[in-house]
Order: structure tokens, then sequence, then C-alpha cells
């Protein structure tokens, strides 16, 4: 019996010997879990961090997309409205051109009706100074040639030797 205690004895002896190798080994096991655990969740966090980071990258480059397409569309916008600014600059300016041909033709139209007017005067006033020296030249003869030596003195009156000296 002895015997058989003693194998009893052996057999808890071992299984008690096993019983700890297991706790330990459990041990071993539950801080290896502990440790995973620990990095999984560090892990986990900076994915998290780089994620959150990601996100807030994304919304600043689609906040930066919606401002580049608002500054582009303004653009567009300057560049018509420019183009429609300066479409009625040239209208504007082909207005004030022809207004000023216009005057200006005006000008010359006027300019040469003066002319024409001022050169008929001059033709006009030609022609009565002309008729008016016919007039004086026969009168001037007519009282040269009805005068008479006869008038005692043997002289031209005074009128007509005037008049006849200013030829």
């Amino acid at each position: 019996m002895r015997a058989a205690q003693a194998r009893t004895e052996a057999a808890v002896a071992g299984a008690r010997a096993a019983e700890a190798a297991l706790e330990q080994a459990r041990r071993d096991a539950v801080g290896q879990v502990a440790a995973a655990q620990a990095e999984a969740t560090a892990q986990a966090s900076a994915a998290q961090a780089e994620g959150g980071q990601a996100i807030r990258e994304r919304d600043d480059a689609i906040e930066t997309a919606r401002r580049a397409d608002a500054e582009a569309s303004r653009a567009r916008q300057a560049e018509a409205d420019a183009r429609a600014e300066t479409g009625r600059a040239r209208a504007e300016a082909a207005r004030e051109r022809d207004a000023l041909r216009e005057q200006h033709q005006a000008q010359l139209q006027a300019v040469a009706a003066l002319t024409a007017a001022e050169r008929a005067r001059a033709e006009r006033a030609e022609q009565l100074l002309e008729a008016e020296r016919a007039d004086r030249r026969h009168l001037t003869s007519a009282l040269t040639v009805t005068a008479s030596p006869a008038n005692g003195t043997g002289k031209q009156p005074r009128a007509v030797a005037g008049k006849a000296g200013q030829q």
C-alpha cells in the first residue's frame, strides 16, 4: 500500500506540477494576450489617428478644390465682364468716331458753302465794280467829248479834269 500510496502521492505531485506548469502557461498566455491586445489597441489608436488626419486632409483638399472652383468661376465671370466692357467701349468709340466724322463732314460742307458764298459775293462785287468803272469811263468820255473849248478859258471844266486825272 505504501507503494500504491507512494504512486498516488507521486501522481498527485505530478498532477500538481502539471497544474503549476499549466497555471504558468496560462499566466504566460494571458500576459501574451494582454501584450497583444495592448499592441493592437495602440495600433488601432494610431490607425484611428492616421484615419482622422487623412479625413482632415481630405476635407481640406475638398475645401481647397471648392475654393479653386469658385475662384475659377469668378475669373471666368470677370473675363466675360471684361469682354463685355471691351465690347461696350469699342461700340462707344465707334459711335464717337462716327459722330466726329459727321461733325467734320458738316464742318467741311459749311466751309465749302461759306467759301462758295464768299466767292460769289466777291464775283458780284467785282462785276459791280467793273460796271461802275465802265459807267465812269462812259461818263468821263461823254463829258470830255461834250465839253467845248469855247467856254472861254480853253480849259476843261474842273469836274471833268478831276475825273480824267483819276483814271
